[in-house]
């Protein structure tokens, strides 16, 4: 494939460019003539050795050429910049400690430990219960064969759940089955992000005005993927769940 035009410098013809002999040094690099660029399959394909080849990268004038990129002398300055660059000690930061499972309940997001949590499946439908449709127990849920008492928690939070029209595909509601002190305990969702890993340095102080009902039940808020997180404290939650069952 032979580059046409006013640069002196093209490569050989295909019938040349095995003699092609391997650069002195890295300034031959400018003499490379890119003709693959100019009549080739990124320039105008008028090279008559298209039809042959049909690309580029088969003709052995371009193979010629990458050669002559790999055989060329190696700069000082480049091998020492990636000499320095290797020798550099890795800072890799430390793995979190502590762990909480990320989700989202209408506009806000929540975290409890993952230690509570059991399963996270699809939601379930959910049978009403009885003299039950005022506060935050929506009803039973069948689980694995086994029924569980699912409530609110955006109601004890003070959300009021969202039901756009359209939701994001990406988005799906999903029901939690939670474990604390022997009882299992279920919630719909509107999201589970997924375990998240920390240090308890990067938790810090809830802000003085949330936009909850209940501030009392965020202990502490994260960051994480540019939001704020709401780390709620189980223990609290938990105790005011059970005593709204009985």
């Amino acid at each position: 494939m032979e580059a046409h035009g006013p640069n002196s410098n093209a490569l050989p013809t295909r019938a040349g460019a095995e003699s092609l002999a391997p650069p002195a040094s890295a300034g031959d690099f400018a003499e490379i003539a890119d003709c693959w660029s100019q009549i080739g399959v990124n320039g105008d394909g008028t090279c008559p050795e298209l039809e042959k080849f049909f690309h580029c990268r088969n003709c052995p004038v371009y193979s010629a050429a990458a050669m002559r990129l790999l055989d060329r002398q190696t700069p000082a300055e480049y091998r020492r910049e990636w000499t320095e660059h290797f020798a550099l000690e890795k800072k890799r930061p430390a793995p979190g400690k502590q762990s909480a499972v990320i989700f989202r309940i209408g506009p806000e997001w929540f975290a409890l430990p993952t230690g509570i949590f059991r399963e996270i499946a699809e939601r379930r439908t959910i049978h009403s219960l009885p003299h039950r449709q005022q506060g935050i127990v929506l009803g039973l849920v069948n689980v694995r064969g086994e029924l569980l008492i699912c409530v609110s928690l955006g109601r004890l939070l003070g959300l009021e759940r969202e039901h756009p029209r359209h939701k994001p595909r990406a988005m799906y509601e999903r029901l939690v089955v939670t474990e604390w002190q022997g009882k299992l305990l279920s919630f719909p969702v509107s999201e589970v992000s997924g375990i998240h890993r920390y240090q308890a340095e990067e938790l810090k102080d809830a802000p003085p005005t949330m936009d909850l009902t209940s501030p009392n039940f965020t202990r502490s808020v994260l960051t994480w993927q540019n939001r704020l997180v709401n780390c709620l404290d189980q223990e609290l939650l938990f105790a005011t769940l059970n005593r709204n069952l009985a």
